[in-house]
């Protein structure tokens, strides 16, 4: 056994520059071990307090700032303590030569994953931290959006930089693709413009996540606007997804801009009523609708506007504070049946269309 590890100390030291005999090697090689073997052992514990010291020095204001530096900040931080720690175990091992330099590559290595780990990490996690006061709903669509376009550019340098330690530039990567990058720019052409398209909706503002919008005719709640595409939850409760392009060339009907939405309906009494009995109708309704809260009291009208082919025809019109979609549906159904019961409870007798057809000289009506 112990001829064995002579032969393997003899080829180490023959290996690795800068040591001198075997029992040099060894004692590297040891107290190397109890390094690498520390820092493993210790990694979360050191991760812990340097996140610790973090809170109480960058973050101490906020709770919530805290939390997500510690979950953002703990694990790449860990991985970057456990990188350190085979780094020094070799310096203490190889301090020259052809080692060190492949063991710094990955120290190097290390340092750009933890950094670009922490960073996306981060970004990641909650920022309601930094959302604040009546305009939160912007900035939580502004940061939503810059974040996801953040992590593809972080993404994208830690690669650039990872592969410049094997020795291969950006610039030789973008001389490679040569006329190839410009079938990779035409296959991107459509990823360009949602992107930009992105950038438009977030800075014009035309609506803001948590909106209700309605974009060629479907309504539904923007819940999320991404790089690329923006997410609906529509009014049956399904999710719909737009391409960005396709947002910023529709029209597009924000109705959380609204102050008020209008009422007009159109009611066919009978014929048979006469004059004062439509009058008191029109009134005693027009006073019905001023008794709703939600109810605009500055124009309510209730009008006989016009004599139909089968029916007096009554318009309602009036504007309620009410501009939530599924809220004014609600509020709709609850005054057109309290206008239904208000007729029965009036004898007024709702119209509806009907046609008469002659066959020979019988009369049949059908309605």
């Amino acid at each position: 056994m112990k001829d064995k590890l002579d032969t393997v100390l003899s080829k180490l030291v023959s290996y690795i520059e800068g040591v001198e005999d075997e029992r040099e090697m060894l004692l590297r090689l040891i107290i190397g071990l109890a390094v690498f073997l520390v820092f493993t052992a210790f990694r979360k514990q050191i991760s812990k307090a340097i996140v610790l010291f973090c809170n109480k020095t960058v973050a101490r204001k906020s709770v919530k700032a805290q939390n997500s530096l510690r979950e953002s900040l703990t694990n790449p931080l860990s991985f970057f303590i456990l990188t350190l720690g085979i780094y020094i175990s070799s310096e203490v091992i190889a301090p020259t030569g052809e080692v060190r330099s492949q063991i710094l590559v990955l120290l190097k290595l290390g340092v750009i994953i933890s950094i670009a780990w922490f960073a996306i990490s981060f970004i990641n996690s909650d920022f309601s931290f930094i959302l604040s006061g009546d305009d939160s709903n912007t900035k939580k669509t502004a940061v939503n959006f810059i974040s996801n376009f953040a992590k593809i550019i972080i993404g994208t340098v830690a690669a650039l930089l990872v592969l410049e330690q094997f020795g291969i530039s950006a610039t030789k990567i973008f001389a490679a693709l040569g006329i190839g990058g410009v079938a990779v720019a035409f296959a991107c052409k459509d990823a360009v413009e949602n992107l930009l398209s992105g950038f438009i909706i977030i800075f014009s503002k035309p609506f803001e996540v948590d909106d209700s919008i309605s974009i060629d005719g479907e309504i539904g709640t923007v819940e999320e606007i991404k790089i690329r595409t923006t997410r609906l939850r529509m009014v049956d409760g399904s999710e719909k997804v737009y391409p960005n392009t396709t947002i910023a060339n529709a029209a597009v009907v924000n109705f959380s801009k609204m102050e008020k939405r209008s009422f007009n309906e159109t009611l066919w009494i009978n014929y048979k009523h006469s004059g004062d009995e439509v009058e008191k109708f029109c009134s005693d309704l027009k006073k019905l609708l001023l008794g709703y809260d939600e109810v605009i009291k500055d124009d309510v009208r209730v009008n006989f506007v016009d004599y139909g082919t089968h029916a007096l025809e009554i318009n309602i019109f009036f504007y309620v504070t009410t501009v939530n979609y599924s809220d004014y549906q609600s509020l709709k159904s609850r005054i057109n049946s309290d206008i239904k019961s208000f007729a029965d409870s009036t004898d007024i007798e709702l119209a509806f269309s009907s046609q008469t057809v002659y066959f020979g000289d019988k009369l049949t009506v059908e309605k």
